[in-house]
Parts: C-alpha cells; sequence; structure tokens
C-alpha cells in the first residue's frame, strides 16, 4: 500500500430513544441498563447513547479523497477507547470507510483519464 488512510471517529447525538431498545428477556435489568444510559447522558457523557461515525481519507501528491462517512447507531460504550477496542464493529467500519474513499480515488483516476483523451484529441485538431 503506498498510502496510509486517514480515519476520523466521531460520537454524535442518538436519535433513537433508548427506552425500549433493550430486549434482554429480563424487564427489570432493561430498566437498569436504560436509567444508567439515561443518567449518563444527563451527566454528560456523550458515549453513553451514540451514533459513532467513521470517515476515511487518502492523501496523496497533494490530493485528498474522502469517501461517504460509515455510521453505526444505538452505541452505548465508556469512551472513544473503549469502543476501538471492545466493539467489534470499528476494524469492519473503517474498512468500508477506506473503501469508499478509494472509490473517490478511482473515480478521479476515471476523470483523469478522460481530460488526457480530451487534450489528446484537440492536440491532433490542432
Amino acid at each position: 500500500m503506498n498510502y496510509e488512510p486517514e480515519f476520523k471517529l466521531e460520537c454524535l447525538p442518538e436519535d433513537i430513544p433508548v427506552r425500549g431498545n433493550f430486549a434482554s428477556g429480563d424487564d427489570a435489568a432493561d430498566k437498569a441498563l436504560e436509567d444508567e444510559i439515561l443518567e449518563r447522558l444527563e451527566r454528560g457523557d456523550d458515549w453513553a447513547w451514540c451514533c459513532v461515525k467513521v470517515t476515511c481519507a487518502i492523501a496523496r501528491n497533494g490530493e485528498r479523497f474522502e469517501g461517504e462517512p460509515v455510521f453505526l447507531g444505538g452505541c452505548s460504550y465508556r469512551d472513544e477507547k473503549d469502543f476501538v477496542e471492545n466493539s467489534m464493529y470499528y476494524d469492519e467500519m473503517k474498512k468500508e470507510a477506506e473503501g469508499y474513499a478509494m472509490r473517490e480515488v478511482e473515480d478521479a483516476v476515471e476523470r483523469g483519464k478522460i481530460a488526457a483523451e480530451l487534450i489528446a484529441e484537440r492536440a491532433k485538431e490542432g
């Protein structure tokens, strides 16, 4: 690989309500978990209930290509480190985001080929 992808991870507010999103079969445990998450949110702990966004950018020769972001909602982790190390989703999200960034690179290459063809045609007419 002749490039180093740059990943950005963001913790965004989650629109999905906390209540009603846990179904372990133990209603009391589910309510206790919901209460804990809501309490953490009230204290300003964004990682208590969030939507995680991962983007990838590839930079080469002064050009920067950023792909579409990848999102995972309904997340509850201690912090960013906990998500990265324990979520089992982060590596897959990075792969997917890198794929989107590579599509941007491939599109730029294709546009460059078309531009080169147009320049060559114009030179022949010349």
